[in-house]
């Protein structure tokens, strides 16, 4: 079984069944999160999650009690500047 796909110009890719179910394991993504102390933790999380699960996630990591005043900020990741990171 395959599936075609339209690409530009007219022309078609076949992709089998195999590689698309290949493709919908891969749930999981890794977040690095640049914590204030300047170092990079990664957590794995799915990619269908909404962001308080990782919010969470690293709570539970920090044994943070007052979460209140912490959260998440979300930085471009095109570039290799550690700022670019998810922040607490």
């Amino acid at each position: 079984m395959t599936s075609r796909f339209r690409l530009p110009a007219g022309r078609t890719y076949n992709v089998r069944a195999s590689e698309l179910a290949r493709d919908r394991q891969h749930t999981e993504v890794v977040c690095n999160i640049l914590l204030l102390d300047n170092t990079v933790q990664a957590f794995k999380v799915n990619k269908h999650d909404q962001g308080q699960i990782l919010l969470d996630i690293v709570f539970k990591h920090l044994d943070l009690t007052e979460r209140d005043y912490f959260g998440l900020q979300l930085a471009d990741d095109s570039t290799d500047n550690p700022e670019d990171l998810l922040t607490v």
